[in-house]
């Protein structure tokens, strides 16, 4: 590594170790907006990290933007699910919200046969299923080099466990695209124009699945199964990738209750 590539990272990190601990600051003084501002500043430079999306989540709801909290929180959730208390806050932010809807599930096939995966953060799924396969295919050399008992069925273990890890890791890497409803109330139409027939509504706060985007329209789904086209700027979205949000509708009054 060259000494220019040295110093670019030690100047990015201490621009980024600033930036976190203004944010915090401000949190900390009760200046909400002020620390909005920061983490998003955080997240318009590429920074992903679990903490950052957890700390602007709750500066988003002490600030009283909901909606904007709970995609936080699926944020920090996406990267480590077994982050407990960004899964608590959000179960307090959505019982803010009018509906209180539950999450989207996810697909039939991915709840069939990955039950199992939802605990582990996408890093240790590509590292795990990187393991494997190195261990497969160091399995089938020695199994050539000199045939052992079992090594058969080693291998073959060890490449369903590979393929298996593979496919969580890919998952994890794609996810369903998450969406929350930032308006008051989020007219959804059978199509994609104003003129189309609302089919329903949704209110803020609302998560639901996006399969599909086109001219500033989204076509979503509830946790019911309803499906229709809303307004690309009337939501949240999740991501990857992640983008900083930008208010969709004026703040609320400051939640009273925020979270921990």
């Amino acid at each position: 590594m060259t000494v220019t590539a040295c110093l670019v990272l030690v100047f990015g990190a201490n621009v980024y170790d600033a930036t976190f601990e203004e944010a915090a600051s401000a949190y900390e003084a009760g200046r909400y907006a002020e620390a909005v501002n920061r983490y998003e500043q955080l997240v318009s430079e590429s920074v992903v990290d679990a903490a950052v999306f957890y700390n602007l989540a709750n500066a988003h709801y002490r600030n009283g933007d909901v909606p904007a909290a709970i995609a936080n929180y699926e944020r920090a959730l996406q990267l480590n699910p077994r982050f407990r208390q960004a899964r608590q806050n959000l179960d307090t932010a959505v019982q803010a919200t009018q509906q209180r809807l539950a999450r989207p599930l996810p697909a039939d096939w991915e709840q069939s046969l990955l039950f199992w995966h939802y605990d582990l953060t996408p890093r240790e799924t590509y590292y795990v299923a990187a393991l494997l396969w190195v261990a497969f295919w160091a399995v089938l050399g020695i199994r050539q080099w000199r045939p052992l008992r079992y090594t058969r069925r080693v291998a073959l273990g060890l490449g369903l466990l590979a393929a298996a890890f593979g496919a969580s890791a890919w998952v994890k890497a794609h996810p369903a695209q998450l969406a929350v409803a930032a308006r008051e109330t989020v007219p959804v139409r059978y199509g994609t124009g104003d003129d189309e027939t609302v089919r329903f509504e949704l209110h803020a706060g609302d998560r639901v699945t996006v399969d599909r985007r086109a001219n500033g329209w989204a076509r979503v789904t509830t946790v019911d199964g309803e499906r229709g086209w809303a307004r690309e700027e009337s939501m949240l979205f999740v991501g990857p990738p992640y983008e900083p949000f930008v208010a969709a509708a004026p703040a609320q009054a400051a939640q009273e209750a925020p979270p921990t």
